[in-house]
């Protein structure tokens, strides 16, 4: 979920932690197709000097790789996706030290999850067309592309390696939590109730269709997986709820549209934040494969219940759901009561035990990802019962 992610299990190419250089061998017979355009990498094995070299030509830098240091970033940290630091050796020309790249991984399962909801297709359009425009200031793009035929797609965006970041299991500071709250009401007032959102093919409300049949679908399998795996850390009350997901879960999507929409990231979580601290836009998100139009309490809720330790949560929630209005507010959102925020925010909280059944429902093949899986259970759990988001249910 998801730039700062990657499927869970290593890949054979470059396992973690393992860099592999590749060099040119005197040849840069990089198009992959008459068009000038360089095909979609379906391994990392096919990421060579010269594709580097086609891909950016293709974007606008004139510079040929000679050779070429990969190494795989972020094992363990996400779900969806391949994620790989690319360090290019110039032959002449010049170009960027070092890029992330990302592309789709070859698990049948994550695929068809990213196929169903048009993930791949929906973060290349959103960096090629909206990359300065959705705030919270996401990667420079240096290319993108992507096969509609067969799902394949390729990102090579700018690297953050150097901007400071934080491990989710650890949980948000509330300083940190301050400022990612700040920026997500800046963003979301900026896009709040826009007509742009009906003029973007790409950009779709959660609430139409096939977002909640597919939603319906997915976590009807996901839920008896959950429970088989971590079934004794769901007490009876939340048990309720998932063996009546199928009705709640797209009953809620469909809600959106009754409540203020904008544009929403959707895995707004602290392993995909990065914080440039000291400057006038501090915070850097990443991963916008899931971003649509739905209220702005998602992304507000599915931060405060995944990324807080429960303990900072409990805390500090009323004070941070009070900044985020203030700051929308400002931003000349005038006509949303914090009373309705805050009941809009309770019914996040309610949808936000998907986020962990789809989490702890896919493989899960590294101690990373299984010590993530559970801590996103457990803090969802913990925020519905502490909130009574059961009251909720449509």
């Amino acid at each position: 979920m998801n730039t700062n992610d990657t499927i869970t299990t290593p890949t054979t190419a470059t396992p973690d932690a393992e860099r592999i250089t590749v060099r040119s061998h005197g040849t840069h017979a990089f198009w992959g197709e008459v068009s000038g355009v360089p095909a979609i990498p379906a391994t990392i094995d096919e990421v060579t000097p010269g594709w580097l070299t086609g891909a950016l030509h293709a974007g606008g830098v004139e510079a040929v790789v000679e050779a070429l240091e990969i190494e795989p970033v972020g094992v363990g940290v996400g779900i969806m996706s391949l994620l790989f630091r690319l360090t290019p050796v110039y032959g002449s020309g010049s170009g960027p030290g070092s890029i992330i790249l990302k592309m789709a991984p070859p698990y049948e399962q994550v695929r068809a999850i990213a196929a169903g909801y048009g993930f791949y297709e929906r973060e290349v359009e959103i960096y090629r067309t909206l990359g300065d425009k959705v705030g919270l200031r996401p990667p420079a793009l240096h290319y993108a592309d992507h096969d509609a035929a067969t799902d394949d797609f390729v990102l090579l965006m700018e690297d953050f390696g150097s901007l400071r970041s934080c491990d989710q299991l650890d949980g948000c500071s509330p300083a940190d939590a301050r400022a990612i709250v700040t920026a997500l009401a800046e963003h979301h007032a900026t896009w709040w109730a826009d007509d742009r959102l009906e003029t973007l093919p790409f950009i779709h409300p959660w609430a139409d269709p096939p977002y909640p049949q597919y939603h319906l679908a997915s976590t009807t399998q996901q839920w008896p997986v959950v429970m088989e795996r971590f079934g004794q850390l769901v007490p009876d009350r939340i048990r309720a709820l998932g063996d009546r997901w199928a009705e709640i879960g797209p009953a809620l999507m469909e809600d959106g549209p009754n409540h203020p929409c904008t544009l929403c990231h959707g895995d707004v979580r602290l392993d995909n934040v990065f914080f440039r601290d000291g400057e006038d836009d501090p915070i850097s998100v990443v991963d916008w494969q899931i971003a649509g139009v739905a209220p702005g309490s998602t992304d507000l809720g599915y931060f405060m219940s995944q990324s807080l330790t429960v303990a900072d949560r409990r805390a500090h929630e009323r004070d941070l759901v009070h900044l985020y209005h203030d700051t929308l507010v400002a931003g000349g959102v005038t006509d949303y009561p914090f009373g309705e925020l805050w009941d809009d925010y309770r019914r996040t909280i309610l949808f936000c035990l998907s986020y962990a059944m789809g989490v702890c429902a896919v493989e899960l093949a590294n101690d990373r990802a299984e010590a993530l899986a559970t801590a996103m259970l457990e803090r969802s759990i913990a925020a519905i019962i502490d909130l009574d988001a059961d009251e909720l249910v449509p």
